[in-house]
């Protein structure tokens, strides 16, 4: 509901978190070529075993994998499913880790997510026992650290037990002091997990800044309207239509004379679901774009892309690109 004027841009007060969980295989590990998505089933079985039907941590009276997993809504304009209040960031396709060895993965958790933070710092290391991939690979937490994908500052957050507040949370504020030690008159954008994008009914196979400004805004909204925070002034629905639809044409112009290189690649990846018994595309393009462009604000939408992800299946990592 829009209450008074609108904020000065429609991401403040919205916030995103970034964790890198640092691990040790205990046992040989195998991932395929969407460990995002063995990643997100070994957090899910983790919070089930855990948690689940709702044995909250307490004062946080939440059922946290309806929260983070699970969240439906039947209000909502574009269907019962919302998007899930984390994304993962995945360790590259078909990594093998050989027992005693160290590997990493992410997981970012978006607005009023959060206070679920301790339920994803206590699943981790039952996702460990539980073990992930290939023949449930076992392994154990080393430490957790926190990130920005901003400017990739870094500092650990627990280790040894021991835990210190986050302050690296991305904000529109941190956004903005980034955007002023950048260069605004180009975009070089690197799609480290597949980009899957669909418009007008058709998927995109190649990079399209009208297009992906179009679906991150999309995403930017659904998110914050799900998971603001409880005192954050929420945009009207017209304020997001009108940057939908001004940054959407502003891409598609520089689509048909700023793209400068196209080194990207189709990927194509199919992943299981047991619930519905059969597997689905999940695949995208990889790899960089470069575009001349003329605009701080669409820059300033791409940095906040990097922390959101953009197109499907954001929560089993895709999506997921840097602005170089």
């Amino acid at each position: 509901m829009h209450r008074g004027n609108p904020p000065a841009h429609l991401m403040q007060g919205f916030t995103a978190m970034h964790f890198v969980f640092l691990c040790e295989a205990l046992e040989y590990i195998e991932l395929d070529s969407q460990p995002g998505t063995a990643i997100r089933g070994a957090l899910y079985r983790a919070l089930l075993d855990l948690f689940s039907p709702n044995e909250p941590i307490p004062g946080i009276p939440l059922d946290p994998v309806r929260a983070l997993l699970a969240a439906e809504d039947e209000g909502n304009a574009r269907g019962r499913d919302v998007p899930r209040a984390f994304a993962i960031e995945p360790p590259p396709a078909f990594t093998r880790v050989e027992m005693g060895r160290r590997f990493s993965f992410g997981v970012s958790m978006y607005g009023r997510a959060d206070a679920l933070m301790p339920y994803l710092f206590r699943a981790v290391p039952e996702m460990g026992r539980l073990g992930i991939g290939k023949g449930r690979g076992r392994f154990k937490l080393i430490r957790i650290n926190e990130i920005t994908p901003l400017n990739d500052s870094n500092r650990i957050i627990m280790h040894h037990q021991k835990a210190v507040a986050p302050r690296l949370t991305v904000t529109h504020g941190r956004v903005l002091e980034e955007l002023g030690m950048r260069r605004t008159d180009e975009a070089r954008l690197v799609f480290l997990t597949p980009m899957r994008l669909i418009d007008d009914g058709s998927l995109v196979r190649t990079p399209r800044l009208g297009v992906l400004l179009r679906r991150l805004i999309e995403r930017a909204q659904a998110l914050v309207e799900h998971y603001h925070h409880p005192a954050a002034e929420l945009p009207g629905r017209s304020d997001w239509k009108d940057e939908w639809q001004r940054m959407g044409e502003w891409g598609d112009r520089v689509d048909a004379s700023g793209l400068i290189a196209d080194t990207t690649r189709w990927v194509d990846i199919q992943s299981f679901s047991r619930a519905r018994g059969r597997s689905s595309p999940i695949g995208g393009f990889v790899g960089r774009a470069h575009w001349r462009i003329d605009s701080p604000e669409a820059l300033a939408w791409l940095l906040w892309g990097q922390s959101l992800h953009v197109g499907k299946n954001a929560a089993k990592g895709d999506g997921y690109f840097r602005v170089e």
